[in-house]
């Protein structure tokens, strides 16, 4: 990304904007599948602007989501920039696309497919699916309209409390297909690159949290960060934080995309926990943004793969 991007998208997510970013896709259980208009008009505002500035052309997307970890931003535009990686940019234009991939049996006949796909994300704000399975053809991807009255959608409750569906597509119709199984292969890669980015982002976003906190909060008569304890654990979060932020920005990151992901997804949910701890039981209030940051590095750290699934991909792929 050029620096004048990157300085348009920092001042787009301002201190007005941010905190209602963080919180623009944690909606409580009782708000149902649709969310509350304000929450909505929200996240509509955030993609129109985040087009505008030129989010979806730029070349560096690696610099781009870990800007949008750095905010816990919640929307389709990673899914959406894989998408652009596997179709023409005229099927899709500048709409907004989620990806509901699994290496799962599915039946596609006469241009209609039939699949269930489970943990969408943000299915009820895009204009468009790629749907992926595996059929006598191998992995296959498709491109489905989502306001077809064929697809169903269905909001879990889950740990983030944010945008993740069970979908249904029942002799859907396609709209285009994309190429190889090697080319899915290589989004995928990418994909997993931008993941592990905004887990960098998310855990940086995390640890400045406890900083702040530790430097405002006493005890014994002083700032709880001047005790070595809490202070050398800080340190040292920032050493890792910096370490797999080397590795995510690396030009050769793709072809590591699974371990660097792997490591990425310990990241977040290892300085999570921690700023957790640090904040103690004020953490766990709904207004402090601790528990926020640590529910959605459990949600984000397994949405393209769990570590384990990873590191077990990335020895057998050596």
């Amino acid at each position: 990304m050029t620096d004048a991007v990157t300085t348009a998208i920092e001042g787009f997510f301002d201190e007005d904007l941010a905190p209602l970013v963080r919180r623009m896709a944690d909606r409580p259980r009782s708000s149902g599948g649709g969310g509350d208009d304000e929450s909505r008009e929200i996240r509509a505002m955030v993609w129109q602007g985040l087009v505008g500035l030129g989010a979806l052309d730029n070349s560096d997307t690696v610099q781009l989501a870990e800007l949008l970890g750095s905010v816990l931003y919640q929307g389709p535009l990673l899914d959406t920039l894989t998408a652009r990686e596997l179709f023409q940019s005229d099927a899709i234009g500048q709409a907004p696309v989620a990806l509901a991939v699994a290496a799962e049996q599915w039946s596609s006949q006469g241009g209609l497919i039939n699949a269930r796909r489970t943990f969408v994300g943000f299915a009820a704000e895009v204009d468009y699916f790629v749907v992926g399975g595996v059929d006598t053809a191998g992995l296959r991807l498709a491109l489905a309209r989502a306001d077809h009255p064929s697809i169903s959608v269905r909001r879990y409750e889950e740990t983030g409390r944010g945008e993740a569906y069970e979908v249904e597509f029942a002799r859907t119709p396609v709209t285009a297909w994309a190429g190889s199984s090697a080319e899915w292969e290589r989004a995928l890669a990418n994909a997993r690159v931008r993941q592990a980015a905004y887990l960098v982002g998310l855990a940086q976003a995390a640890l400045d949290h406890a900083v702040a906190y530790a430097k405002t909060r006493r005890q014994f008569g002083q700032p709880i960060g001047k005790f070595q304890g809490p202070a050398f654990r800080l340190s040292e979060l920032s050493m890792h934080i910096d370490a797999t932020r080397m590795l995510v920005h690396d030009s050769d990151a793709a072809a590591h995309a699974a371990a660097n992901l792997a490591a990425a997804s310990d990241l977040a949910r290892t300085v999570t926990t921690q700023t957790m701890q640090i904040h103690g039981a004020a953490g766990m209030l709904s207004d402090d943004d601790a528990q926020l940051y640590y529910r959605k590095a459990a949600v984000e750290s397994v949405r393209l793969g769990t570590p384990s699934q990873l590191r077990r991909e990335s020895w057998e792929t050596r």
